[in-house]
């Protein structure tokens, strides 16, 4: 291989790292650049050091040798090449001049150390831009507020002053004045005859008219820059107060008529549905029953031996009542409350079933017998006090009746069935923030204190955890005559009855109002022009008249005088009619007369199981009913 050195006329040298001797004959001086230790580069690429220094590398892990075997290269030129054999110790040192390079070389060469002088005048620093850049760049300065009034944006043409000119002019309004009558201003300019003297100025200067029997001049009117004037616009509502529920006057279900348009609306209501009709209980001379008891712990399903059952309920109770009388130590220890708390016994009488948490018992051990007297409730009693948790509390946002009570049983796995469809149904209303407070109350307590606001009673269920809300009276007393009874029982199928007569005043008024917010309405029944008011009732949750009216309503149908009979009716099989009349119903008490007929509130219900197997089973019901 052969390199072919560049051409040159003279050579300067330069000499660093002085002072030199010069020896006594200069002509003995050798400028044998080739065999130099550092090659002075006269020619600007490819440079002779450069590409042999290319191919040593060093030498791979496997070869197991410190030093690395060359194999001679072929002279090209005796004089400017470089005879290869093995290097001698000197090229240890030729290997590492890679540092400044000589004086000469600046002006062909990128030296390999610091940059050149000449390089830094054109570097642009990071900080800022060179001057000539200021022409043609864009000077970021602090930006001008959008908002100045008369300013032009400098990244775009210089803009005109017409923008200025555009701008809308704030006026004060005139409260006093009229309204403008721009439309017959308009129309008074279109119909004037008057002669008009018109001089045409031009703001872009002269303007020159090729053809001025083709000119065609367009004038309009220019609303003039006046201050708004205040009116009010032809919208209007009309409010008016509602009419109270209870007034004489009845509302047809149909299709409604708005009174506030002249259309009609196009969404008709449809009438509520005819309740279902009360299965009637059967009319016979002679009932055979084959009565059932069944008893058994929920947790085993073992049968317990248990007499003497007795089970009740009344209208203001939140649980169901059980009482017995259990034989046998093993069936006491199955039912007998321990470390986990209460044990649940299931009751079945004639297909009817209860669950039951037996919280209490007491042994009678006189010999030969072993017997023991327990007593329980069913299992809506764990949201009351001492099983459930007391709180205080104020609602800070508005809620209704029915979420405020159902959010009392969230998380407990016990639910609230809260109908609000039909007339007969307790009404849901708002209750606004604030309104809603107790303090130190259980979850029971505090939906009682909500349903009986409104005039209502909580039924528990037999067995489930669960309780239904209804009116304390679904219908008034004075209109049972037309009203759909819950349940009919046969006067054949009562065993005895008693009754008790019980005086009241018949009030026939009744003013209910809210506390610190809320309504106040004065309930009346349709007729008697309010002539024997009650005691007026003050209640927190009034915060509606709905409210108020069923409050109002179930106070007054409580008053006057009253008849409480106590029947003693069997309960059919297989669920059959009148099954187990439940407190809250209306009953129709039937006779083989019509005219003996009548109707009644059920206040309690008791039914007694003397042993299973051919027992008598019996339900002992109270009945409210007008003297």
């Amino acid at each position: 291989m052969s390199y072919v050195v560049e051409q040159w006329d003279s050579v300067d040298l330069n000499l660093q790292g002085g002072p030199f001797v010069v020896a006594v004959d200069p002509l003995a001086i050798s400028l044998d650049f080739a065999q130099g230790l550092t090659p002075p580069l006269p020619w600007v690429k490819p440079t002779l050091f450069a590409e042999y220094l290319a191919p040593m590398q060093r030498a791979g892990f496997s070869q197991g040798a410190t030093s690395i075997t060359i194999t001679p290269a072929t002279p090209a030129d005796d004089e400017r090449g470089l005879r290869w054999i093995r290097g001698a110790e000197r090229d240890l040192e030729t290997r590492a001049e890679f540092e400044a390079s000589e004086q000469k070389d600046r002006a062909l060469a990128i030296a390999w150390g610091g940059a050149l002088a000449k390089q830094a005048e054109r570097s642009a620093p990071w900080s800022q831009s060179g001057a000539r850049d200021r022409e043609q760049g864009l000077s970021w300065g602090r930006a001008f507020s959008i908002d100045r009034m008369g300013y032009v944006s400098s990244w775009v043409m210089k803009t005109p002053a017409r923008d200025a000119e555009r701008g809308f002019a704030w006026y004060s309004v005139n409260l006093t004045g009229t309204v403008y009558a721009d439309a017959a201003e308009r129309y008074a300019l279109l119909q004037t005859d008057t002669a008009t003297t018109i001089t045409l100025a031009t703001d872009s200067g002269t303007i020159e008219i090729t053809d001025p029997d083709n000119v065609e001049l367009r004038f309009g009117w220019v609303k003039p820059a006046r201050p708004s004037v205040a009116h009010d616009v032809t919208y209007r509502i009309t409010a008016r107060q509602a009419e109270p529920r209870d007034c004489g006057q009845r509302l047809p279900w149909g299709a409604g008529q708005s009174v506030w348009h002249d259309y009609n609306l196009p969404y008709p209501v449809e009438p509520n549905p005819d309740p279902d009709p009360v299965e009637p209980p059967e009319f016979k001379t002679v009932y055979l029953i084959m009565n059932t008891l069944q008893i058994t712990d929920v947790a085993t399903g073992t049968p317990l031996d248990i007499q003497g059952v007795t089970i009740g309920l009344d209208i203001d109770s939140w649980a169901w009542k059980f009482s017995g009388t259990l034989y046998g130590q093993g069936s006491l220890a199955l039912v007998a409350p321990g470390a986990g708390g209460m044990k649940d016994i299931s009751v079945t009488i004639n297909s009817h079933d209860w669950v039951f948490s037996i919280e209490r018992y007491t042994s009678d051990e006189r010999f030969p017998t072993e017997k023991f007297t327990i007593t329980g409730v069913s299992r809506t009693q764990y949201m009351a006090a001492p099983f459930a948790p007391t709180r205080s509390y104020t609602n800070a946002s508005a809620t209704t009746a029915a979420q405020a009570a159902t959010a009392e049983l969230q998380n407990t796995g016990f639910s609230l069935t809260w109908p609000t469809g039909n007339d007969e149904d307790l009404p849901d209303w708002p209750i606004p923030a604030g309104a809603l407070s107790f303090r130190d109350k259980s979850p029971a307590q505090v939906v009682a204190q909500i349903v009986t606001a409104a005039g209502g009673i909580m039924v528990p269920a037999m067995a489930a955890d669960s309780w239904t809300v209804q009116p304390r009276y679904k219908v008034a007393p004075w209109n049972w005559e037309t009203a759909t009874p819950d349940a009919g029982v046969y006067i054949g199928m009562v065993r005895s009855r008693s009754a008790q007569y019980e005086p009241a005043p018949a009030f026939n008024a009744c003013y209910v109002s809210g506390v610190s917010q809320g309504v106040a309405v004065d309930v009346q029944r349709a007729g008697s022009g309010g002539t024997a008011p009650m005691p007026d009732i003050y209640e927190d949750l009034i915060t509606d008249s709905q409210p108020a009216i069923s409050r109002g309503t179930a106070e007054l149908a409580g008053a006057g005088n009253k008849v409480v009979e106590t029947l003693s009716v069997l309960i059919p099989e297989s669920g059959a009619a009148p099954g187990v009349v439940l407190p809250g119903m209306i009953v129709k008490v039937m006779h083989d007369d019509p005219l003996l007929d009548y109707m009644a509130l059920v206040l309690a219900v008791s039914i007694s199981v003397q042993k299973a197997g051919g027992a008598e089973i019996y339900q002992s019901v109270t009945l409210e009913r007008s003297a």
